[in-house]
Order: structure tokens, then sequence, then C-alpha cells
């Protein structure tokens, strides 16, 4: 059985999604398509403006053939570890190939920008020197890139998206993962537009339109897509953004104070400081986070930052995360037919395919020992805490989603 993979937040499902899937399985010409997908917290770091069981389900509504869950902590962390994270989970079924959107689709380029990251000494020590400069890791690695290999390639990673492919291309080479790469060429609006105008808009602007109750929004977004975002709204009363866990934040900070602060993944000797004396001091997630901002800390990390900081993600814990698994398992969100036989397919293989609860126990793990699961637990809690129809304890409770076409 051939099967592509599709690294993927549909956060929310929209019609460039569509238009990848479908592109993905020309090009691949394959018998499946399997996407992973960041849980109810993304790689902005922030949590999805829906949840994951609903943009799951849309998402096989409108091509995919099974999703599986992104792990905790690595949906919400930057692009190395977010890539490492999808492509480990990918090689569990496993996938022959993996599609891509982005805005330059020459395989070629992306490879030799990947091996040049890995394995140039040039490369990492110009990388090195720029970012003692206090400069941001993008802008470091652009000019290290230009230096070895001429602005032409320096300028294929300047959009997320194909630092992403990048990203993946290492993350396989690093496993030792074999993959045929099929980029898809990113049509309509750029990543981060905020305009909408119809067809094709950017998920960025969506959430926008979403959040400030603009029709224009239904466009871009697939039918079925338009009733999971309907059906949210009608079950919590509001949609889900970073501002919501702002009291949650401010506590962590007053809970963990200066020295506590510094055992939070991805903060510093210096930011720690900068982030308690903003305590109580800002409204807003995005007022807090310009406060905090420069040239080392872009506001995308910031955020990631925060994230970490309501979810006691520490460095100790992403040692953990990032060793081997005790146990060789997928979390499946939604399926339908297709995605019956790609179960089959990972169980053969030694996989551990979790759709619902009891599936721990039948495959002989404890739940509770893991790590991934603990983190994700509470994270779901979290997810649901704004709102006043709370839900609590779905990880226990909600089971994959049978998509029957």
């Amino acid at each position: 059985m051939k099967i592509t993979g599709i690294v993927s937040e549909y956060n929310p499902f929209h019609k460039g999604h569509e238009y990848q899937l479908k592109k993905a399985r020309e090009l691949s010409g394959c018998d499946a398509v399997v996407c992973v997908m960041s849980g109810n917290f993304v790689q902005r770091g922030e949590p999805a403006i829906i949840d994951k069981f609903r943009r799951a389900e849309a998402a096989v509504w409108g091509g995919a053939d099974i999703v599986i869950e992104l792990p905790l902590p690595f949906s919400c962390q930057n692009a190395e570890m977010f890539a490492y994270g999808a492509i480990r989970e990918l090689g569990k079924i496993p996938v022959h190939a993996l599609s891509f959107g982005c805005e330059n689709d020459n395989v070629d380029t992306l490879r030799r920008i990947a091996e040049a990251q890995l394995e140039s000494i040039q490369y990492n020590n110009v990388l090195r020197d720029e970012i003692k400069k206090g400069i941001s890791y993008p802008a470091a690695m652009t000019k290290a890139l230009s230096s070895l290999m001429g602005n032409e390639f320096s300028d294929s990673v300047v959009s997320p998206n194909n630092v992403l492919a990048v990203e993946y291309i290492k993350s396989s080479m690093k496993q030792n993962v074999c993959l045929e790469f099929f980029p898809v060429k990113r049509i309509g609006k750029s990543h981060n537009d905020h305009e909408l105008s119809g067809l094709f808009d950017s998920a960025t602007a969506i959430r926008s339109g979403i959040l400030s109750g603009s029709a224009k929004h239904t466009l871009s977004v697939t039918s079925k897509s338009m009733e999971s975002i309907n059906g949210f709204y009608s079950d919590y009363g509001s949609f889900n953004m970073l501002d919501n866990y702002m009291d949650i934040i401010n506590y962590r900070i007053m809970e963990l104070e200066k020295e506590g602060l510094n055992d939070i993944f991805d903060v510093s000797e210096g930011l720690n400081n900068k982030i308690y004396q903003s305590l109580f001091m800002h409204r807003s997630s995005h007022e807090l986070i310009m406060s905090l901002k420069s040239k080392r800390y872009t506001y995308s990390r910031l955020r990631r930052i925060l994230l970490n900081i309501a979810l006691d993600i520490t460095y100790e814990d992403i040692k953990k995360f990032m060793s081997t698994e005790q146990y060789k398992y997928i979390k499946v969100l939604a399926f339908n037919d297709t995605g019956r036989k790609v179960i089959k397919n990972a169980q053969s293989r030694g996989t551990a395919v979790i759709c619902r609860y009891s599936d721990y126990k039948k495959f002989g793990i404890s739940a509770e020992e893991l790590p991934s699961f603990k983190l994700t637990a509470k994270a779901t809690n979290l997810y649901y805490l704004p709102f006043e129809n709370r839900e609590a304890n779905l990880e226990y409770k909600k089971n994959a989603a049978y998509i029957a076409k």
C-alpha cells in the first residue's frame, strides 16, 4: 500500500487545504493520504480556533483518508521540533512519500538547503556567529545560507512554509526515514495575509474573519469545515484564542517567579526577568508579546513561550519527549474506509493504533504512564476551560470519528 503523508494544522480547514490534498494524491499516485495534524494547540503558539476533533473530521471530508494527532509538545514548538515530531509519527504508519505546500516547489533546491544545514561546517559557523550578534534565528539562517549558497537559495527559505519544507526533509534525513517529496506550490494569498477576498484566502485571514464575525471567510472555507465552525460556536458560544488564557499565564508567571521561569522551555537568562516584570501589566497577549519582542525573540517564538508557561513545558520535559519512545503508537482522530486499511497496515508493522481510550489497555499500554498522554490530557482540559459549556476528560471519552462517504 503506497501512502503519502501531509503535515497539517487545518486551523481551520479551507479550500487551499482541499486543493493541496487533491494535488498530493495526483503527484504521488498514492493509495491513501495520511495527515498528521496538530491537536488543540498549534505551532503558532496558541489554541486552535476550534477543537482538533472537528478539524480532523473536516479534513477527512475534504480529501484525507485518516488524520492522526501530532503529539504535544511537538505541535506547539519551533519548526525543527514540529517537523521532527511529525516525521516520527508518519514513520510509524509508515508513509512512502511526503507532500507539503510551499512557495518554492523545486525539490532539488529544498534538498540542497537541507543538506547544507545538516552537513556544512561553514553554514553552522556563520549561523552561530550571527546568533551571537543578537539577531533572530530566521535572520541568522538567511545570512548563513546566503554566505554559503548565494541569495537565490537563501531567498527560498524566507517564508514559513518553505522553512517547514526544509525541516521536513532534514528530519527525514536525521531519522533515516526514506521518503519521496512532492511539494505543492501555494496558490492564492500569502501565509500571513490578513485580507479576505474570496477563494484561497490565508488561514490567518480566515481566522480573523471568523473572530470578527465577517461572512466573507465562508467563501474560502469548505462546507463541511463551515459546519464544524458553526457547530463549535453553537456548543461553546465563542472561539478560542491565546487571550483566553491571560489570567492563567499571569498566575503561572507569579507562581514560577524569576528562577522558575528559567526552567520553562525556550526561556533564557534575561528573558525571565522581563517576563516577570511584565506581571499584570498587560491585558492582551499581543501587548505582552510586544513588550518582550526583540531581534532575538520573534513574535511567534514569544507566543510559543507563553504557551509553554501556560502548559508548564520545561527543558527537562523536552529532553524526555525527544528521547526514544517506550511504546510505538499513534492516536487517530478521524478516518474513512481507506483509512481503515492504513490502520491495518500500521498494525501489521507493530504500531499500536489508538482510536479510543480502551485501545491503550488493548495494546498493553498504561496511558497514565505516558508523558505525552498526561500532557495532552491536561492540555485538552485547559483548551475548554475558557468556555461556559466546558468539556472535561475528553481524552478518556472521545473516540476517533469514522466518516462514511
